[in-house]
């Protein structure tokens, strides 16, 4: 049987964890008959608080560590703003870091963060298999977020990638498209390739052909996409919808159909953005709900700290089509 958790005592006695974390810090200003019901489940449970989980000294819950791809993308801004009130809820403090999707620095942002003396960590990994664990630290705990990336001894917390862009590819046939452009950012990342292959599936699903002049997958951010687009759209025998596989590529094909002065492409962006609704017309989505995804990866680290042993686990979230207007236009007729 398993240790109890700060979450089985916070179950027992009732209360949230961020009151049984005021209670085990001895904080002034709760309540006398708080304190005795959580003191109750606590020797109810046989809780004992995991040393690994707080820093020496003082009884202050630990600094965590969050390492993501970039401080501007909307998906990861929403995780970091999830985390960080989490952490504030539990008294923790938390060490953002960015790696730009760069392989050196992602090694060198964890390295820092862990000379920091962070007790854990949430990581949007960088690379494949090998390379990507290899950086990865074995004595404190790590939750691997938004691709796994062939990291097996690691929680995850991911969504339906795959699913997601299928779906979203089927909505643009279903409304009379044929020639679908993707662009999305390297597949080095576990989450393009398997977005790529849900939006290939639900081509060759629909007895189309996958045109590899069609596929950008050197989208890095909106920057990259932009001419990449504009590229694309600008011939007369252009797509007619475009699938993007992420909110900044997303953004960089508005650009492009705003420089082009044309609202007469279909579009479906894998991951919501601000402003979406705004756009004319507006932006279809694939919701991959980052902050039920930072919820889900804050959970497990929070479990993870409390019980370093606990067997590996990886949740996997479904995403959800949002349509708003730009994935439902019909094929334009010749221009």
């Amino acid at each position: 049987m398993s240790e109890p958790t700060i979450y089985d005592v916070a179950r027992e006695a009732g209360f949230s964890i961020k009151t049984v974390s005021r209670v085990l810090n001895g904080e002034d200003g709760v309540r006398p008959e708080t304190v005795a019901r959580v003191r109750a489940a606590i020797d109810h449970l046989d809780y004992h608080p995991n040393p690994a989980a707080r820093r020496l000294g003082g009884g202050k819950l630990p600094t965590i560590g969050l390492v993501v791809d970039s401080l501007n993308d909307p998906f990861f801004g929403e995780v970091i703003a999830v985390v960080e009130r989490r952490a504030v809820e539990m008294g923790m403090d938390v060490l953002v870091a960015s790696t730009g999707m760069d392989a050196a620095r992602n090694q060198s942002q964890i390295e820092r963060l862990v000379r920091r003396g962070v007790a854990g960590l949430i990581v949007a990994p960088f690379g494949e298999g090998q390379a990507a664990r290899a950086v990865l630290p074995d004595k404190i705990p790590v939750v691997v977020i938004d691709r796994q990336c062939g990291i097996l001894d690691k929680d995850v917390v991911r969504v339906t990638d795959h699913e997601g862009a299928h779906e979203a590819v089927c909505h643009l046939i279903a409304h009379g498209h044929r020639r679908i452009a993707f662009l999305g950012e390297t597949a080095e990342f576990s989450t393009v390739r398997d977005r790529l292959a849900g939006y290939s599936d639900a081509l060759l699903d629909a007895g189309l052909e996958v045109d590899g002049q069609l596929i950008e997958t050197t989208c890095w951010d909106a920057d990259a996409a932009y001419p990449l687009a504009l590229a694309m759209l600008a011939p007369a025998d252009a797509p007619t919808a475009v699938f993007a596989s992420t909110p900044l590529v997303g953004l960089g094909v508005l650009r492009a159909l705003k420089r082009l002065d044309r609202q007469d492409v279909a579009l479906v962006v894998f991951g919501d953005f601000p402003l979406a609704e705004l756009m004319t017309p507006p932006t279809t989505v694939v919701d991959q709900q980052p902050t039920a995804l930072a919820e889900a990866a804050f959970d497990h680290l929070a479990r993870r700290l409390e019980d370093p042993v606990a067997a590996v686990v990886e949740t996997v979230l479904p995403t959800r089509l949002v349509q708003r207007g730009s994935g439902e236009l019909p094929p334009r007729g010749p221009r």
